[in-house]
């Protein structure tokens, strides 16, 4: 497997409030971590780098040849768990960061299975046989909206209050976290994200980037075009192809 990453400022905020980690190990085994801060200040940057370093030196530890899918789940939920107990004691104690979160999406890909867990509302994709699946569901606002039949699929994407999210990593000593697993086959490109690729990018376009480059061109491509489309939040990408 291939993974790439890469984020960006855009062409609006003061500070890229995103982060992102990846790595595998010997036995090919592929993980990946993305976060979109929040929290004004410098809160949003120290949430999210502090869950993606959290999260990512856990897996970096815990995993081993062995585990089986619901090992690796344990081990995504209890990464996950930790790092929201660390971030929102953190927030407590500094005024200065007072209400800092982060989202976060992660992914262990083994053996053709990728093992997702999130909070909030950055995203994994799957490609497959040229079209675009979206494998998890935002926390937010209108996501609930969309449930209860207060909205359209199409005003979905571009609502006004998009951007309220209902979870959140570091904002509770609790948190709901969602997990799930995909297949994965050869030639397939799992990808997670932040909103600002998500709300930037119509599925369409994004099809169309993963036909016309190279998968070493994918993130980059992806982030220049949303770019392109305004630029409106910070754009972060990790991607993998199996």
């Amino acid at each position: 497997m291939k993974t790439l990453g890469n984020s960006d400022i855009g062409k609006i905020r003061q500070n890229n409030e995103d982060a992102f980690r990846f790595g595998s190990f010997d036995d090919g085994v592929t993980w990946a971590v993305v976060c979109d801060g929040m929290g004004g200040a410098a809160g949003g940057q120290i949430a999210s780098s502090m869950a993606a370093d959290m999260v990512g030196r856990k897996i970096e530890k815990c995993y081993h040849k062995s585990m089986g899918e619901n090992s690796i789940e344990n081990m995504l939920l209890s990464a996950i768990t930790t790092a929201n107990v660390t971030v929102y004691d953190r927030a407590i104690a500094d005024d200065f960061l007072s209400g800092m979160g982060t989202t976060i999406v992660c992914a262990v890909i083994k053996n053709e299975v990728a093992s997702i867990a999130h909070v909030g509302d950055s995203r994994a994709y799957l490609i497959h046989d040229d079209s675009l699946r979206l494998l998890t569901k935002d926390h937010s606002l209108v996501q609930e909206m969309l449930d209860n039949g207060q909205i359209t699929e199409a005003e979905f994407e571009h609502h006004p209050v998009k951007n309220i999210i209902t979870r959140a990593l570091g904002v509770s000593e609790e948190i709901d976290i969602e997990f799930d697993t995909v297949s994965l086959e050869k030639g397939d490109v799992l990808f997670l994200c932040t909103d600002g690729l998500s709300g930037a990018l119509e599925k369409e376009e994004i099809l169309d980037i993963y036909r016309t480059y190279a998968f070493d061109q994918f993130p980059s491509k992806l982030i220049e075009r949303a770019n392109r489309a305004g630029g409106k939040d910070n754009i972060t990408v990790v991607a993998v192809q199996a």
